[in-house]
């Protein structure tokens, strides 16, 4: 067999695991996003899905082989590639902004996770992240792969095992889910509340869900793209996306299950409206399992949060400069204010929906590059 065509399995995985921990975040992990973006939608979710999967796999397909065609000098430079000069400068620099943004939304979780299941005041989950992400980067961020890549493989297992023993043990409830959903019964809601969603419908849900991961994933598969063989990031990337929908499908069923199952001593929060609603499905299993999944979110925050805060201070300053560092504890400090001060569940539903939006008009781009390239390459072959 030809050495170059042979596949390194063990690289194949690490590369999967890669793109599930870019994927999982505080949103995914604590559930927020899948209610949103999945579970709002009743039994149309499984249409999101397939909108996601198909886009997510059409743009990282694309990173991949430019960056593997380009051999670009920095990952960023993708967006010129695909929407020229000005587009493309007007993507890279608010694509920085965007995963500040996001560093917001970590805080949040981070807050939102800790005051569910341990009863602590949201301001300490929100310092604890703030100060162990910002002394990390501080310290300078040597392997963005190796950091997120061991827990979020960890996340989505958890979350597939929490989604596929939800819908085993409740799955009788999944119909009365649907027609909660459909009729918008949703317990202790008022007259003018019910679940946040991402939309008005499926379709624009999907390509707002796909095209909030762009954003993250554009610079970073472009770089990929550079350094590993293709055929090795392309199953990655197909693997990797495949369980991450896997795992969405089973945890938005589990939640559509238990849509007005509530918090354990509590009357007003249920997982339609709850911050963290997979650690009302984690305590339903077995209550101290949800001690542990609390855990696990946080930890999978944390290295989300880490490259979050590392992209736009390494975008401004040189990393290990003393202007470096004060620009990473400055960032830290207003993004914990900001994750303190707004509601989690706004956050994700304002910047991912938002987001989602410009990484949707992203795509067209893209698919003009496409379409021009093909057109060109059959004029010469004329």
């Amino acid at each position: 067999m030809n050495m170059e065509n042979k596949i390194n399995w063990k690289r194949t995985l690490i590369l999967a695991g890669a793109v599930i921990a870019f994927i999982i975040g505080s949103g995914f992990a604590t559930g927020q996003e899948i209610i949103q973006y999945y579970t709002a939608y009743g039994d149309k979710n499984i249409l999101v899905i397939l909108v996601f999967a198909v886009a997510f796999l059409y743009y990282c397909l694309n990173f991949a082989k430019a960056g593997a065609e380009q051999k670009f000098e920095h990952g960023n430079d993708v967006y010129r590639y695909f929407c020229g000069k000005y587009v493309g400068t007007f993507c890279d620099y608010y694509s920085t902004i965007f995963c500040y943004m996001s560093f917001w939304v970590m805080v949040g979780g981070a807050a939102s996770t800790l005051n569910q299941q341990y009863h602590l005041p949201p301001w300490a989950g929100a310092v604890i992240l703030t100060v162990l992400a910002a002394v990390t980067v501080a310290g300078g961020l040597n392997s963005l792969v190796d950091a997120i890549g061991a827990v979020g493989p960890i996340i989505v297992i958890v979350c597939i095992l929490i989604g596929v023993i939800t819908c085993i043990n409740d799955g009788s409830h999944i119909a009365e889910g649907l027609e909660i959903i459909r009729t918008g019964a949703y317990a202790g809601a008022t007259a003018d509340e019910t679940i946040k969603n991402a939309g008005p419908n499926w379709l624009v849900s999907g390509l707002s869900y796909a095209g909030f991961t762009l954003l993250w994933f554009a610079s970073f598969t472009a770089a990929l793209g550079s350094k590993n063989k293709k055929k090795e990031l392309n199953i990655g990337i197909i693997a990797g996306t495949l369980t991450v929908c896997l795992a969405i499908g089973f945890i938005s069923f589990g939640q559509i299950a238990n849509i007005n199952t509530p918090l354990s001593g509590t009357d007003n929060t249920f997982v339609w409206n709850a911050d963290i609603p997979d650690l009302i499905l984690a305590m339903k299993i077995w209550e101290p399992f949800s001690a542990i999944f609390a855990v696990v979110i946080f930890g999978g925050i944390y290295t989300t949060a880490v490259p979050l805060l590392y992209n736009p201070a390494s975008r401004f300053a040189k990393e290990g400069t003393p202007r470096f560092k004060i620009l990473t504890v400055i960032l830290a400090v207003v993004g914990l204010l900001v994750g303190l001060f707004l509601p989690f569940r706004t956050l994700v539903n304002i910047i991912y929906v938002l987001n989602g939006y410009v990484g949707a008009v992203l795509i067209l781009f893209m698919i003009k590059k496409n379409i021009s390239d093909l057109l060109s390459k059959r004029r010469r072959q004329a």
